[in-house]
């Protein structure tokens, strides 16, 4: 049984990774200023709002490098998050030829991810992930990371103009060290996020965002 689930789980997480578009192209983007003295308040101030965030809906193009080996995919992602009722998320893999390749549900009580005709679930979308694909990433942060959120975990930080974060550092539970870097326009949120670690190193490129603040949950904006 153990070996034909090893057989099932190697057939999926190939099948996953062979359907990605190869070579995902991401603009360059434009240089930072990083300030020498931190903004508390400003940066106070980018937190807040970023507080009032209940739920949010974005696009975005995903690169991923496996350094041992230089292989790179891509793929397109769509991500919904929402803090009230129930906070949930749902992340929706697709390749721009053959559809939709995944799905990955995270609520409180579990994560669940649907590929290739399969279904696998688990108490955490971390273990789920790296028990079937074999990834190990910072998942349960990462949906506070897209927003420019300051996270307890968050290490030698670095900001910009407007009290936003740029770059930092994270040490896992699971021993793993992260640098992050967020690349701004000029709006509140994220253009792009790059995460790299000794294994990988991830580019996600943020497009139509579209927010609906704490007081008006029912009116979704474009950022």
């Amino acid at each position: 049984m153990l070996t034909a689930f090893y057989r099932r789980s190697l057939y999926t997480v190939t099948s996953f990774w062979a359907l990605m578009l190869a070579g995902c192209s991401m603009p360059t983007p434009a240089p930072q200023t990083i300030l020498e003295n931190t903004d508390y308040a400003a940066v106070t101030e980018h937190q807040q709002r970023l507080d009032s965030i209940f739920r949010w809906r974005l696009s975005a193009r995903l690169a991923i490098v496996q350094k041992a080996n230089d292989e790179r995919d891509g793929l397109y992602l769509n991500w919904d998050w929402q803090r009230q009722p129930d906070q949930h998320q749902n992340l929706r893999f697709s390749h721009p030829l053959k559809g939709q390749l995944a799905s990955l549900t995270i609520t409180p009580q579990g994560a669940q991810l649907n590929a290739d005709g399969e279904q696998y679930q688990d108490r955490s979308a971390e273990r789920l992930l790296h028990r079937v694909l074999g990834l190990k990433l910072p998942v349960n942060a990462l949906s506070q990371w897209v927003l420019g959120k300051v996270t307890p975990s968050l290490q030698q930080r670095a900001f910009i103009a407007g009290g936003r974060i740029a770059k930092a550092d994270v040490h896992t539970a699971a021993g793993q060290v992260w640098s992050l870097q967020w690349f701004y326009g000029e709006q509140l949120l994220p253009q792009q996020i790059h995460l790299e670690s000794n294994q990988l190193r991830i580019k996600l490129q943020l497009n139509d965002w579209q927010i609906s603040p704490e007081l008006a949950p029912n009116d979704a904006v474009q950022d």
